[in-house]
């Protein structure tokens, strides 16, 4: 009985801690979208939207599984990912750079 007691309460806490990790990538997410002047935006994804899956969002996906029927904040969406893939492969280069420099 005290392992069943033990097992529920470390679902607990890892359910906990999981939700508290949702809602602080959420928060960085929203935060994010406001720098970017995306704020109204926000509204066309649910609460666990985080910067990652942002990343990884297509065109396709933003009508089909977000339903955003607005084309202009579609591009405006897009134009922001574009930008997140640009800075990921700059600083990909960055690296490169400094590790074939740093022997």
């Amino acid at each position: 009985m005290a392992l069943r007691q033990k097992i529920v309460r470390s679902e607990h806490v890892r359910s906990s801690s999981d939700e508290k990790n949702i809602l602080r990538g959420h928060a960085l997410f929203v935060r994010f979208m406001d720098r970017k002047g995306l704020g109204d935006c926000v509204r066309y994804f649910t609460d666990s939207m985080t910067l990652g899956n942002l990343r990884s969002v297509t065109q396709h996906e933003l009508l089909t599984k977000y339903d955003i029927q607005d084309v202009t904040d579609r591009e405006r969406i897009m134009s922001i990912v574009s930008e997140c893939h640009h800075e990921d492969q700059s600083d990909a280069e960055v690296s490169i750079h400094k590790s074939l420099y740093a022997s």
